[in-house]
């Protein structure tokens, strides 16, 4: 088998719902772990394989059916601007973290 055929081998296989818990599915294609949707006060919320959110429906059927368009271009965006907030975050986090080591660093020799 060919790294090329794969891809079209997971495009073409059937997603299967798994009831797994009370207002909880999981979704698997070709069997690989492909998204869930979870039951939420007024609707439903789908996340895809990664587990970010795609979006909240009202039916079971819409919400499901939005995981078999995450490589719709809106989807494709939403994960790249979760991506980018994810690494902005980590940077601020992380030299923040370097200012009070730093600070520490020149206060210790004056206690």
């Amino acid at each position: 088998m060919t790294t090329a055929s794969i891809p079209s081998t997971l495009s073409a296989a059937r997603v299967l719902w798994a009831n797994v818990d009370t207002g909880f599915w999981v979704a698997h294609r070709g069997g690989e772990y492909f998204g869930c949707v979870d039951a939420v006060s007024g609707g439903y919320v789908s996340r895809d394989a990664h587990g970010i959110p795609i979006g909240r429906y009202d039916a079971l059927s819409a919400a499901k059916a939005s995981l078999r368009t995450t490589s719709h271009p809106a989807n494709t965006a939403r994960r790249h601007r979760f991506e980018r907030a994810s690494v902005l975050t980590a940077t601020a986090v992380g030299g923040t973290a370097l200012a009070f080591a730093l600070t520490a660093g020149a206060l210790a020799p004056l206690l």
